[in-house]
Order: C-alpha cells, then structure tokens, then sequence
C-alpha cells in the first residue's frame, strides 16, 4: 500500500505545479479509479438487468420478442422470493468483480487494511456513536425533503427492507446482505479500492470523492443523504487509523440497528408499519406493542444523535484528523480530476439514478 499520502507533497523536490509528464501520470491513476466505478455501476444497472430480462424470458417460455420477454420478466420478478434473492445477488456480483478489478488496475493489497494498529476500541465505540447520531439525523432531513416533494405531488423510491409474503429461505439471506456481507463488500470497495487509489496526494479530496460515490451508488436522496455523510466519517478513520476495521464495524452496527428496529416493527404490527411508511397511520388505531417500539425506537434514535453530536463536535475542535493537503497536494487532486472525462460521465449518471430516476407523481 502507498505511504503516507502527503509525503510527495511535503517534499521540497515537489513543485507546487504538476509537469506535463505528472499530470498524464496522476490522470491515468484517476482513469483507473474512475473505470472502476464505471464498471460497478454498468454491472449494478446494466449488465444485471440484461442477464435479468434474459433469465425472465426463459422464465416465460418466450425468447421470440422483447414484449415476450419482459411479461416473463414481470412474472418471475413477481415471486417475491425470487425477487429478494435477486437484489442481493445483483450487488454482490458486481461489487465483488469492481474490488477485483480495482486491485488489479491499482495494484493495491487490501489485505493491509485489516490490521488492529493505530486505533482503540474507545475510538471505534466513538466513530459508531457518531455514525448512529447521523443516521438519526439523515433520517430527519431526509423526511423534510420527502414532505417538500409531497407538496408537488412528488415522491421517491427507496430501497425496501420490508418482509412482506417472502419466506424465510429469501428474508434471511436479505438481512444477512443488509447487516454483513453488504457492509464488508461497500467497505473494501470505497474505503478500500477507492479511497486508497485518490489518497496519494490529497486525503481531504481523496475522502469526500469516496463519501460523495458511496452516497450516490445507494440511488436515492434518501440513503445518499445517511451514505455521504457517514462516508466522511469512515474515510477519515480509516485514514487516520490505517485500517478498515473501525469503518467496517461501524458501518455493520449502522445497517444492522436500522434493519433490527424496521424488523421489530414489522413484527409488532405489519400493517401499521405499512402506514407508517405512507405517512397513514392513526396512533389510535395502532397496537400497543407497535407504539412501545416507537417509542424505545425514537429514544434510542435521539439518545445517540445527541451523544454522536457531542463527540462529532469534539473530533471538529481537535482537528487534526486529516492531514491538510499542501498546495502541492492541492494542485494534483480537484483540478486534475476535473480533466478526466471519466468522472464527468460517473457524476451524471449518478445524479440521474440518485435524484432523477426515482423521483415519480404520487
């Protein structure tokens, strides 16, 4: 793995301004970063669709037409069992291939990443505190925008956790994706592959170009709001410590006290959980039980968006988490990126998918 990523910068044998000859360097190296995204977001949305209309039809019997094709879609998709298994294995493959990929382009060993050095277990109680407040906070605003769209006759789509008809066999492979593997695979991928292929000369720039991709590939305002914000907290840990652990077990404790109390919900009371999410439901007419989980659930939410503020707003006095780049290091991050056609092309996109895509009349 590189070394310290200012160490070029810092040197006085470094000019301030790239020569010709670093500029093509540093914008073939974000080439191969960007090419990587690329190929995670082809795989996601692309690739695994035509391999999707492809198993459907073969599901409907009828490879003859693209019409024939999609009502066999539309009917496997339909099985709500095959449905979950679909949306797990979709970014389980592309994910993995993408962190493959990018360890070959960069030659990264990710494998140094999952050292115990360099943090303490208060460190990592603190960054998962802070990452719990955020979510909290995410949520909030999240709801505000939903409530702005909805007097436009606006909404968007999210992901849906909900167990709904699914069987066991299919929920519990979905949850272990949300809680664990979809965790470990996000973490190599951004906080692997990506924020170690940008660190070399900028980790400011290196950390908010991973948070804003990890944000936007979630596909929706609503988990890109959570995703980018939390993103710059586990890239400035992970930097800080030299390893994916902290990042790793805050971003499995995030997922997995988000899905435990949307589970919880759903067991207390289904159909009020589905009106919660409409915005429907009458308290009065909802279960004991599910109005007890309300409420431990709102406790729990702004207990630690209290306690994640305060630590947050402490790590901010300290200061000196990241290193601040030199003038040097700024000139080789943000204006280089800026001449790689590349990212012009994975921004877009992303936006379209994020903010554009999903948004639909109520």
């Amino acid at each position: 793995m590189e070394q310290l990523t200012n160490s070029i910068a810092s040197s006085n044998e470094v000019s301030v301004k790239p020569d010709k000859e670093e500029k093509k360097s540093i914008r073939r190296k974000y080439l191969k970063v960007g090419f990587v995204i690329i190929f995670n977001m082809a795989m996601f949305n692309i690739i695994s669709m035509v391999i999707i209309y492809l198993i459907g039809g073969i599901y409907g019997g009828d490879l003859s037409s693209f019409s024939a094709i999609t009502k066999g879609t539309a009917k496997l998709l339909s099985n709500s069992d095959i449905s979950v298994i679909m949306s797990c294995l979709i970014p389980i493959i592309s994910e993995s291939l993408s962190i493959f990929l990018g360890c070959k382009l960069l030659k990264l060993d990710l494998r140094s990443l999952f050292n115990r050095d360099g943090y303490t277990g208060g460190t990592v109680c603190k960054v998962t505190t802070i990452g719990l407040g955020i979510q909290t906070a995410a949520s909030l605003v999240a709801q505000i925008i939903a409530m702005i769209l909805a007097k436009f006759g606006l909404e968007s789509s999210t992901a849906d956790l909900s167990v709904g008809n699914s069987s066991a066999w299919s929920v519990i492979p979905l949850y272990l994706y949300a809680c664990l593997l979809g965790p470990l695979l996000e973490e190599l991928l951004y906080r692997g592959v990506l924020l170690q292929g940008l660190r070399k000369y900028n980790e400011r720039f290196a950390i908010v170009i991973s948070a804003l991709i990890f944000g936007l590939m979630h596909q929706n305002y609503q988990q890109f709001i959570f995703a980018f914000s939390l993103g710059l907290i586990l890239g400035a840990i992970t930097l800080k410590s030299e390893s994916i652990i902290p990042s790793l077990v805050t971003h499995i404790i995030a997922n997995t006290t988000g899905v435990l109390i949307d589970l919880a919900m759903q067991c207390a009371d289904y159909e009020a959980y589905e009106k919660v999410a409409t915005g429907s439901l009458d308290f009065t007419s909802s279960s004991i039980g599910f109005a007890v989980t309300l409420a431990l659930n709102a406790l729990f939410r702004y207990g630690f968006l209290i306690l994640g503020g305060i630590f947050l707003i402490i790590a901010l006095v300290k200061k000196g988490n990241v290193r601040k780049p030199t003038p040097a290091g700024k000139s080789r991050g943000w204006p280089i990126l800026a001449q790689s056609w590349i990212w012009y092309i994975i921004f877009i996109g992303y936006i379209y998918l994020a903010f554009i895509e999903p948004i639909h009349k109520i």
